[in-house]
């Protein structure tokens, strides 16, 4: 009876840690050299679109003090996303990435041991008209929904 109970108890502790490394979601970190622009773009649509399974984040090689006032205009005022509360931030702050999805910092682009790199040549609009900031709005939303429908397959 003894044996029965550890043996028993021992399958239960893999069993609950299985399920444990079940539940842990992909990490996808978008970086662009402040991440004040098109890395907090990329990390609002993934964070609308994805799946639980699914979370997004954000850093910049060099990052600015502030996430940029027309990213935060443009995308709460034709997108409804609010940006207003975030905060540019390095990506040693993010802690563990599975994907590594590159905006075009071109040599500035780190390197993470392990992580799944995606490159994507994405132009800053950074002071540039309100039609700028539309079209790469559009193809950074475009580019999220392939990229989280592509990890949904794969879980």
């Amino acid at each position: 009876m003894f044996r029965w109970g550890r043996w028993l108890l021992g399958l239960r502790i893999l069993l609950d840690m299985s399920n444990e490394q079940q539940q842990d979601p992909t990490v996808v970190a978008f970086v662009c050299t402040h991440n004040a622009c098109r890395s907090q773009i990329a990390e609002a649509w993934a964070n609308k679109y994805a799946s639980e399974g699914i979370r997004a984040v954000s850093a910049g090689t060099h990052p600015d003090e502030m996430v940029d006032p027309g990213a935060i205009r443009i995308m709460r005022s034709r997108h409804g996303v609010d940006l207003s509360g975030k905060h540019p931030k390095r990506l040693d702050a993010v802690g563990r990435i599975d994907v590594l999805v590159t905006m075009g910092c071109g040599v500035a682009c780190p390197y993470v041991p392990g992580a799944r790199l995606v490159e994507w040549d994405i132009p800053d609009p950074m002071g540039g008209s309100d039609e700028a900031y539309d079209e790469v709005i559009e193809v950074i939303r475009s580019k999220v929904k392939d990229l989280t429908a592509e990890l949904e397959r794969r879980q």
